[in-house]
């Protein structure tokens, strides 16, 4: 099956009734899910009869490549990308275009607008909806992702030393994604050790492990495109505890408690998931369990959010949160605990939303012992 073709198809559905004869698709990772053109520097005009692809010579070998079905239009040295878009719309006798609004600047809009005899209906997240339902083609390349993700973490675990430092740990980690069959990282692994998992986004630090009682990792992999997001906390697999070697992490919790309440959040929200249900509905599933438990306070983000070609995208997982789940969407479940001063518990799983329910991806243990 083109899979490329058909996503045209759908984005073209609904022109008559946004009142537009053709749209103009300027995001590169909209661009890309429409035509499988893996560079930058392109735009899409699609039509009800055609799409065409806007590039310059510097990808005309890898757009005949990888682009299927799709008309090809190279610009001139001496024009913009912008001149040639323009050119092209007023050649297709466009009089009212779609345009992805949240891709572009007022300054953009404006010069094509001067450019080209068309004018812009303004379009807000048209692609990015059709790409919160994966098909068959993209669940797979989120597997691949998924395992490539977690062969990095089993060199991860075999490789630690007590005096690695949060930097180190993530740099190293990225370098076993790359070994493990990723393109690179998801996006920039986060490592937190003691005191400082209360940071959910923490940056990597000159923090040695050995300083902590307990190690936050939170990695992805990027392959051919396709994210996945996993997140463990562990115990220190040293032996280390509160207080011994770092005066600054306070003790008075216990982490194996707050990781089991953790696992029973995800899992209950993991119950909740399946066609049609609310988004909100599913957060409100794993904070229900927190909040009994006594931890409602400290559980300071949503629950998850979408994956994809981007690490955050639709459905929004979260309290707030106007989707509705459907069969295809792949989102994390990533609840957490965060108390400042001692440091902070996250367990999240990639799962695939089918009609029945969720399914896993993740296949890594819920286990605070990293080594052994």
């Amino acid at each position: 099956m083109n899979f490329t073709t058909q996503r045209c198809a759908n984005l073209i559905r609904d022109f008559k009734k946004d009142g537009i004869d053709a749209t103009l698709i300027t995001g590169e990772h909209n661009v890309r899910y429409l035509t499988g053109f893996t560079g930058s520097s392109a735009y899409v005009i699609g039509t009800a009869k055609q799409f065409y692809i806007i590039s310059d010579d510097r990808y005309a070998d890898q757009i005949q490549e990888e682009c299927k079905d799709i008309e090809v239009h190279i610009r001139p040295h001496n024009k913009t990308t912008l001149e040639a878009t323009a050119e092209l719309l007023t050649s297709l006798g466009s009089k009212a275009a779609g345009i992805e609004v949240d891709q572009v600047t007022l300054a953009f809009l404006q010069a094509l607008t001067s450019a080209s005899q068309s004018n812009f209906v303004p379009l807000h997240g048209k692609v990015e909806s059709l790409r919160a339902v994966k098909d068959a083609s993209e669940v797979e390349a989120i597997r691949v992702a998924v395992r490539a993700a977690e062969r990095a973490f089993g060199m991860f675990g075999a490789m630690i030393c007590e005096t690695d430092t949060e930097k180190e740990l993530a740099d190293n980690m990225e370098a076993y994604i790359r070994r493990a069959g990723g393109n690179c990282a998801s996006f920039p692994t986060i490592v937190a050790i003691g005191e400082r998992g209360a940071l959910p986004h923490a940056k990597p630090t000159n923090k040695i492990l050995g300083e902590g009682s307990k190690l936050l990792v939170d990695w992805g992999a990027d392959v051919n495109g396709y994210k996945s997001d996993i997140t463990r906390t562990f115990k220190s697999p040293f032996g280390i505890s509160p207080n011994r070697r770092n005066k600054q992490e306070r003790s008075g919790f216990d982490l194996d408690v707050i990781h089991d309440i953790l696992v029973k959040a995800q899992n209950a929200a993991l119950a909740t998931v399946g066609e049609g249900v609310d988004a909100k509905d599913v957060d409100a599933a794993a904070r229900k369990v927190i909040t009994d438990a006594g931890y409602g306070e400290y559980f300071v983000h949503g629950l998850g959010h979408g994956i994809g070609l981007e690490i955050h995208e639709a459905p929004r997982v979260r309290e707030n949160s106007n989707d509705v789940l459907q069969p295809g969407m792949v989102i994390t479940l990533e609840p957490g605990i965060y108390i400042p001063g001692w440091g902070g518990v996250r367990v999240e799983d990639d799962v695939l939303v089918k009609r029945e329910g969720g399914v896993r991806l993740t296949t890594l243990a819920h286990d605070t012992a990293l080594l052994g």
